[in-house]
């Protein structure tokens, strides 16, 4: 094990608030948590501003720890191993999700789910073996060999980077729940999350992709995407279309989402898979769900294995996500991150140019 070391990132120090300068980003300088034998050292090249990072920052789950250094869904190359690392080395480039370390031995860890360990540490707002752990918006991050994933080369920095968190998010649940040509999927939300689970819906060959959108200027990127039916997100629409669906991945919702109506677009024995991450508690009419064999199921982004899987398949089907990059100076990440809670951003945000490409 090696010493620890001085990294510096870009810190919140108090839960954000939109407009107070006090609250924004500042420059922060950290002590690393030790290098163990199965560690690598990434040096941060490009970092997503992921929607899980506003909820943390301004502490809408209210579990936020702070200081916070954001950033659990960027790429890097590694520029220290520990010496029981085996299968990366120095200058592997490698992608980085919201988990840093698994334990493992554990029945979900031996079974491609270590996302689900019970003793995983976060990326960012955990703790590791009694040190602080701290994401990507950092110019370093030290995570376990096994959750540090080779990037394809022909996957760029800037974009592979959102991959490591919306597009595993929004993977998972095509793989899980064996969704293709078969299948039809709605889609509810074109985001960050929504316009990758478009495209995953596309390259998987699903029946019909009914992407389902509260901005009817967002018709013809849906399209563009890979939509084949595009509904706006009013009560008369829907209403129309009652039992044509057999799977609804939910990637954006508020509070005035009508749980009873959207479990109605399902047609028998379908799922309602949720990706969102509300801060309020939803209601859900239990009689929608026994009357007609509904279920609804959560899935949270991916094991190791899953990531490999979907870089691989990402790699050979051209599923990418729309970025907008910004630079790496306190301002601009600040100004990134006002992008993205302003609901204007087309549709991740991405640090650029910390390091080597």
């Amino acid at each position: 094990m090696t010493t620890t070391e001085q990294f510096v990132g870009y810190a919140v120090l108090q839960p954000y608030v939109k407009g107070n300068k006090d609250t924004e980003l500042k420059v922060h300088t950290f002590e690393s948590r030790p290098l163990e034998s199965d560690d690598v050292e990434v040096e941060v090249a490009a970092c997503g501003i992921c929607g899980t990072d506003i909820h943390q920052l301004t502490n809408g789950w209210n579990r936020a720890n702070f200081p916070l250094i954001p950033g659990h869904e960027f790429i890097g190359h590694i520029v220290a191993v520990g010496d029981k690392v085996s299968l990366l080395k120095i200058g592997d480039r490698v992608g980085v999700s919201p988990v840093a370390a698994s334990c493992g031995t554990c029945k979900e860890c031996t079974s491609a789910f270590g996302q689900l360990c019970a003793n995983r540490t976060p990326t960012y707002n955990g703790v590791h073996k009694g040190y602080k752990t701290y994401g990507g918006y950092a110019n370093k991050v030290r995570v376990q060999e096994s959750w540090a994933i080779k990037v394809p080369d022909n996957i760029s920095s800037e974009e592979g980077a959102p991959l490591l968190c919306a597009g595993i998010t929004t993977y998972l649940p095509f793989k899980h729940h064996n969704l293709g040509p078969q299948q039809r999927v709605g889609i509810l939300g074109i985001g960050g999350l929504g316009h990758l689970a478009i495209q995953w819906a596309r390259a998987r060959g699903c029946k019909e992709v009914v992407v389902i959108s509260s901005s009817s200027n967002k018709k013809e990127e849906a399209i563009k995407l890979g939509a084949t039916q595009f509904v706006l997100n009013s009560s008369e629409e829907l209403a129309k279309r009652s039992k044509s669906l057999d799977a609804l991945l939910v990637c954006g919702s508020g509070p005035s989402t009508n749980w009873a109506q959207l479990l109605d677009l399902l047609d028998d024995h379908g799922k309602l898979i949720l990706l969102d991450l509300p801060e309020q508690p939803i209601a859900i009419p239990p009689g929608a769900l026994v009357y007609r064999h509904l279920s609804m199921v959560g899935s949270f982004v991916g094991s190791n294995v899953d990531l490999a899987e979907m870089l691989a398949f990402a790699s050979e089907t051209g599923v990418r996500p729309w970025v907008e990059k910004v630079g790496n100076s306190c301002e601009e990440v600040n100004n990134g991150i006002k992008q993205l809670m302003s609901g204007k951003a087309r549709y991740r945000v991405v640090i650029c140019g910390k390091g080597r490409q």
